[in-house]
Formats: structure tokens, C-alpha cells, sequence
């Protein structure tokens, strides 16, 4: 894992931030919304968020003779958030100069894009995702050429391309929980509890070898759709109001149906398979939430294997990931909180 070293520049930032903040909590100039004293909603505030994490999408697929484990060149991926009471919007992206994104000879060239979008109610919240990563290498390499020593390149696949829709939804019941504070700040936990969170996971994602066709060689295309049920419990611990750690663990099951496209000059061969899944996530996370300024960390353990169905093959999917976090919250245009506030209104019932 790669070490992160922090500027000279961004420690004077985040100094001066951390000032501003202290002076906004010493002249309590924000209207704050207390709900039992649990919860501070921050509405009259945009929350701007920036965020580096090496949540990378990797695969290996393992059978009784072979094991191949894919990587993008990609070792940590940025990002933009706008936070604003329910709404939030994101931008992903993944510059040469953020550490470790920078070795294309070793490992080839690989892009990466995404964006996402979120609403996040009282109880219910709902995440819409979008991601795009061209670009991969072997990471086993070694296993497939006995010659390779750490320093050479490894084999890459630079027309592979991956491409990722996911949704999901989920219901906290416990009112006095907010999932807010943990994902957007747009909210402010200031009382420890915790909540039973059951989560729908949706998710449609393509992996395309785009390699161009020759008389000696193949390329294969899948489709595949993964559709998951879990449920699990989040805990939020309160450290002087401010300060805060949580935990969470969340297993679940679903299933994941398989189009496998395996094509050739001289033909093309179609095959379906439908394999169920398990799956489990584990999140830990802590940080400081302030009147206007707040920062943190993340880090999240998860997993996913299944059967290819008629086969002896087992694909696993798995995440080990960080993410660290700044953000600063703005007085919100007056025109934004007016529409915002025409829309509350118009809502009736159960979020």
C-alpha cells in the first residue's frame, strides 16, 4: 500500500480550515436543526468534497489449472463531491500525478472515469453509479512466463475494457442514525448509536476484450447482471460532539447472470450461465465534522465469489480500500434553498 505523504501546502490548508471552523463554532453563526438531540442538519449549507481512494475494480478467475488476476494500472483514483441536503453529485477521475498512477511502461496505460449520484432521505437512501476503466495488466504474470522477475513488464491487456452500472437502496430504520454524516456530511451525528441498514444491490457490468481479430486468436465479450439482497448493522461512536469513529458489517446473497460472448474470425459463440453469489462488505470509518469543516477517513474490506454455472471455474471479486477525505461547507445560494425548499414541500409521506 502506498504511503501518503501530505505537502507543506495542504498541512498550512488545512490548519488555516480548522481555524475558520473553531471562529464559525465561537460565534455560532450557523442555524443548526437539532432532531432529539441526535442528529444537526446542516441545510443551509453546500458541502464541497475532495477525496482520493485506491477502490480499484480488479478480477480472478481460478480454476483447478489456471488463476488469472487482472489489475487496472490505476493505484488511487480522485474525486469531487457536491453535497447538498439529499442530493449529492460526484466526479471520479484519475490523474498521472496521484501516487502510484504513473507506471505505464510496467504495467501499461489505463483510464478511468466515473460519476455518481445519490439521494439520501431520513430513512431511505439511494446510490447511482457509473464507472469506465480501459486498460489492465496480469498480475500474476509470473505464473504464465517463468522467465519473469519482479522489474520486468508484466503482460498487459490494453483493450479490455470494463464498464459498470450499479445501483443501490437501502432503509436505515433507526431515525436517530444518520447515514448522512457518514457519506456526505450534509448532517452531523451527535449522540452514539447505531442501526440495522437492509441494502438492494443492482448492478450491470460488461468486460470487453477488444483486441483486434486475427486468424490465430479470440476475444470474448460478457455481459453480466448482479442482483443482491444483504443486511447489516452500522454503529456510530460520538467523540465530543466533533469527533467520531463507526463501524459496519454487511453480508448478503444474490445472484449473478452470466451472457458470454466468445468470438472469432470464423465464428461466434453465445453462452448463458446464472450462478448464485455471496457477498459480504465491512466498513470502518473516522473523522472530524465540524461547523463548517470536516475531514476523514474510510476504509472498506469486501468481497464476492461465485460458480460459473456447467463449469469448475470460481470468480472472485474483492476490495481492500481507502479513502481519504476534505471538505468545507459554503452558505448555500439563496435561489438553491428556496427551490429546495419548494420541493419539501411538495413531498408527502414516508422518506
Amino acid at each position: 500500500m502506498n504511503k501518503i505523504r501530505f505537502s507543506p501546502q495542504f498541512t498550512f490548508l488545512i490548519l488555516v480550515l480548522l481555524v475558520f471552523d473553531v471562529k464559525a463554532q465561537l460565534d455560532n453563526s450557523l442555524k443548526i436543526i437539532k432532531e432529539d438531540g441526535s442528529i444537526e442538519k446542516m441545510d443551509n449549507y453546500v458541502g464541497l468534497k475532495l477525496s482520493m481512494s485506491n477502490a480499484i475494480e480488479t478480477f480472478l478467475v481460478q480454476t483447478p489449472t489456471n488463476k488469472i488476476d487482472l489489475y487496472p494500472n490505476t493505484s488511487n483514483i480522485g474525486k469531487i463531491s457536491f453535497n447538498y441536503r439529499f442530493v449529492s453529485f460526484s466526479i471520479g477521475f484519475a490523474p498521472r500525478f496521484l501516487p502510484g498512477n504513473g507506471d505505464n511502461e510496467m504495467k501499461g496505460k489505463t483510464k478511468t472515469s466515473g460519476y455518481a449520484f445519490g439521494l439520501n432521505f431520513r430513512h431511505w437512501f439511494q446510490d447511482l453509479s457509473y464507472t469506465r476503466i480501459r486498460g489492465y495488466y496480469l498480475n500474476n504474470t509470473r505464473n504464465y512466463n517463468s522467465e519473469w522477475v519482479d522489474g520486468d513488464p508484466y503482460v498487459q491487456f490494453p483493450d479490455l475494457v470494463y464498464k459498470k452500472y450499479q445501483g443501490i437502496t437501502g432503509y436505515s430504520f433507526n431515525p436517530k442514525f444518520s447515514v448522512k454524516s457518514l457519506t456526505t456530511q450534509t448532517e452531523r451525528q451527535l449522540k452514539s448509536t447505531g442501526s440495522f441498514i437492509p441494502m438492494v444491490l443492482y448492478r450491470y457490468y460488461i468486460i470487453d476484450d477488444r483486441t483486434p481479430l486475427t486468424s490465430a486468436n479470440s476475444s470474448q465479450r460478457s455481459n453480466n447482471f448482479e442482483f443482491a439482497i444483504s443486511a447489516g448493522y452500522h454503529y456510530t461512536f460520538v467523540l465530543k460532539q466533533n469527533f467520531y469513529f463507526s463501524l459496519g458489517f454487511t453480508p448478503g446473497f444474490g445472484y449473478n447472470f452470466t451472457k458470454l460472448y466468445t468470438r472469432s474470425r470464423s465464428e461466434n459463440i453465445i453462452t448463458r450461465s446464472k450462478s448464485p453469489e455471496f457477498r459480504w462488505d465491512g466498513r470502518g470509518a473516522f473523522g472530524y465534522n465540524g461547523d463548517r469543516f470536516f475531514a476523514g477517513a474510510i476504509l472498506n474490506l469486501g468481497g464476492s465469489s461465485f460458480r460459473q454455472e456447467h463449469t469448475t471455474a470460481i470468480n472472485h471479486g474483492y476490495t481492500s480500500s481507502y479513502q481519504v477525505f476534505i471538505g468545507y461547507r459554503l452558505n448555500a445560494p439563496k435561489k438553491l434553498r428556496e427551490s429546495v425548499d419548494e420541493i419539501q414541500k411538495l413531498r408527502s409521506g414516508g422518506f
